[in-house]
């Protein structure tokens, strides 16, 4: 295998309790020409001390310290001081398999393609780690397929984190800065526009179940998700009618998750709500005849078809 240099990029905020092992877990590649970019984005715990100690330990990890502007802004820094032919991302509480770079960059070689993307899993403690030699099954898709997919949630994820980017990825694209859902707002810029990616469903990136995280806990910045969706709709549907339907039954889903998670916490806002049961009426009916639409979907579907109380009931209950 060639020597490319691989840059990891680890936004770090409020993650003391995990970083050491997210960093561990790339100190034990068995692929070993990579740089470490830790980007602090003014955490206020001891993770700027840990990220320093590390870059003191290994001359392979740089650290960027910078006011904090959220995970958008700390991952385009780490881009803009990255020196690889290839990114990846990774998450403060996440960690990853010993031989995600290797095998990621030797997809990418095979199938002559700018994206290697792995499956997650999702786990609370420390996972058991195969340490065999990686020799998993890989097969090719075009963008649009795994984006396809992704988007009916039926395989893949819309995560940045568990892929290796070829570099000129991210001339074309930026994550935006100030919103949530920021992992799902560049993922369908992306996938939409790249001829090929290499896929392995073999689990290879580790998702960590933090109680604590942004994504465990409402708030209403989560529905940024909604606006994300709405742009996304718009986007694809100048891209092909197919990968529309797909976005569109992926805001159905953004928008039953935020009605349901207001009802589940007892949060209150009229507006919020209302323009959730709108979209949800607009959309159900063709999610509901849509035979790639997975069932979870449809099940919300037709409990919404008995009015938004019945809807209600069944956040009270699931949430």
């Amino acid at each position: 295998m060639d020597n490319e240099l691989i840059s990891v990029i680890v936004p770090v905020y409020g993650a003391e309790k995990y970083l050491r092992q997210c960093v561990e877990s790339v100190l034990a590649q068995t692929y070993s020409h990579w740089e470490l970019i830790l980007v602090d984005d003014g955490s206020k715990d001891t993770c700027p001390a840990i990220c320093d100690e590390y870059s003191r330990s290994d001359s392979r990890i740089r650290v960027i310290h910078q006011e904090n502007g959220g995970f958008s802004v700390a991952r385009n820094s780490g881009i803009d001081a990255s020196k690889g032919e290839y990114l990846t991302f990774v998450d403060a509480d996440d960690i990853i398999h010993p031989g995600f770079l290797e095998f990621s960059l030797r997809m990418v070689k095979a199938q002559g393609c700018d994206i290697a993307c792995v499956e997650m899993r999702r786990f609370r403690d420390i996972p058991r780690i195969d340490d065999e030699e990686v020799t998993f099954p890989t097969m090719s898709l075009a963008g649009w397929e795994y984006l396809e997919k992704a988007l009916y949630q039926t395989s893949g994820n819309n995560g940045v984190w568990g892929r290796l980017y070829r570099r000129s990825v991210f001339k074309r694209e930026k994550f935006t800065p100030g919103i949530g859902y920021e992992d799902l707002d560049i993922f369908y810029r992306i996938f939409a526009n790249v001829p090929k990616i290499a896929y392995t469903s073999v689990e290879m990136y580790y998702y960590r179940q933090n109680p604590d995280s942004y994504m465990n806990n409402f708030r209403l910045s989560r529905s940024d998700s909604l606006d994300v969706c709405d742009r996304m709709v718009e986007y694809l549907g100048k891209v092909s009618p197919d990968l529309e339907k797909a976005a569109r039954d992926r805001r159905l889903s953004a928008y039953f998750n935020i009605f349901c998670l207001m009802i589940a916490n007892n949060y209150n806002d009229y507006a919020l709500e209302k323009r959730c049961w709108d979209v949800i009426k607009v959309e159900r009916m063709a999610s509901l005849l849509n035979p790639k639409v997975r069932l979870k979907n449809k099940l919300g579907v037709v409990v919404s078809f008995f009015g938004r109380p019945a809807l209600r009931l069944l956040a009270r209950m699931l949430y």
